[in-house]
């Protein structure tokens, strides 16, 4: 059947006569891969001549990205959040080409400050080709139910708006160097789960975003690119932290609230998170490292790169799925059905008497 329809669309669009078969499909395919993996090798000249501006080199992918660019020749400039954060970097970058900033992606008035800093530091010809807006929060907390308002517009701010407002900053001086805006959006941007809420909203918001400004941009010869994570093994999946955010909400609820849904099942949410997301995390972060480098050194870049095994096994495939058996994926490996919330044990118990 998917035999006589590719022939039947070829023959529609090309006018003429095609017989397909399984053969000849994979050897499309097989020759697309091959010839993408030449194009893609081929890199963009002079990156002495230019610049990088980096969110979020604290820690973890933007920090190694940091100094991946900067041992690369690119001329980066690293935005932190903590000025230790500031001091580690520069301690072991010395005779690099980088420099840090200050800078806080949720304040307006903190990006504006980084963007005279690059302004004043872009010198001898050089100019800035990309910006990597890599800074985010992990914000998954529980159920929606256990949320305040606060929490989804503390994440909106800086996961999501955060993406925009260093796009937005640096526009100008990207269009005219004809470079580059990369952003981080994750495997939550395509499908969401429970217990994600605030998190996912956000992911789902930057591939919007970053769609949009690909398309308007085209024609300046700006080039945009998606990362999207799977899991790994950074500062943001650390198994203390994510009790510590659960807790924190679970202990601002009402009474009523949480005796409505129980500690047994707050407790079972904490280990089953922290359990699913480290057997399906990766240590090795340079996946998502090389990655973001190519799509700031790759004179074709790609418009989405899945980050690590699991976003292309698992996360993406179960994506394309209807939302029903993705609902019954996430059961299976979730075990969801194997706690219930105080209350829903309650009601069930009534029901069956």
């Amino acid at each position: 059947m998917l035999q006589s329809f590719l022939g039947w669309w070829l023959s529609l669009f090309l006018g003429l006569q095609f017989t397909i078969s399984i053969p000849f499909i994979t050897l499309v395919i097989a020759a697309y891969y091959i010839a993408r993996y030449v194009w893609e090798l081929e890199q963009v000249p002079d990156l002495p001549k230019k610049a990088v501006f980096i969110s979020g080199c604290d820690s973890g992918f933007g920090r190694a990205l940091a100094i991946k660019c900067a041992k690369a020749g690119l001329t980066v400039f690293s935005g932190c959040l903590t000025k230790q954060g500031e001091e580690s970097l520069q301690s072991e970058t010395r005779g690099l080409p980088l420099l840090t900033c200050p800078l806080d992606v949720s304040k307006d008035e903190s990006v504006a400050a980084s963007r005279k800093f690059v302004d004043a530091n872009l010198k001898g010809g050089i100019k800035l080709w990309a910006v990597v807006c890599n800074a985010g929060v992990f914000t998954c907390y529980g159920p929606d139910d256990w949320c305040t308002i606060d929490d989804y517009r503390f994440s909106v701010d800086i996961n999501c708006f955060g993406v925009v407002r260093c796009a937005q900053t640096f526009m100008d001086l990207i269009k005219e160097s004809e470079g580059r805006i990369v952003a981080v959006s994750s495997v939550a941007g395509r499908v969401s789960g429970r217990g994600s809420g605030a998190y996912s909203v956000t992911k789902y918001g930057v591939e919007a975003y970053i769609d949009c400004i690909r398309q308007e941009t085209e024609r300046w010869g700006v080039k945009c690119s998606l990362l999207e994570p799977g899991a790994f093994k950074t500062a943001l999946l650390d198994k203390e932290a994510m009790r510590k955010r659960v807790d924190s909400r679970f202990d601002a609820m009402s009474p009523k609230k949480k005796e409505a849904w129980g500690t047994e099942f707050k407790e079972w949410f904490i280990d089953n998170w922290n359990d699913t997301m480290h057997n399906f995390g990766s240590e090795n972060i340079n996946i998502v490292v090389n990655n973001y480098f190519h799509a700031v050194t790759a004179k074709y870049p790609r418009c989405r790169y899945l980050c690590g095994l699991d976003a292309v096994l698992f996360w993406t495939p179960v994506s394309l799925m209807d939302a029903r058996i993705q609902d019954r994926i996430f059961d299976l490996f979730t075990g969801i059905k194997d706690v219930l919330p105080a209350d829903l044990k309650k009601k069930l118990v009534k029901k069956n008497a």
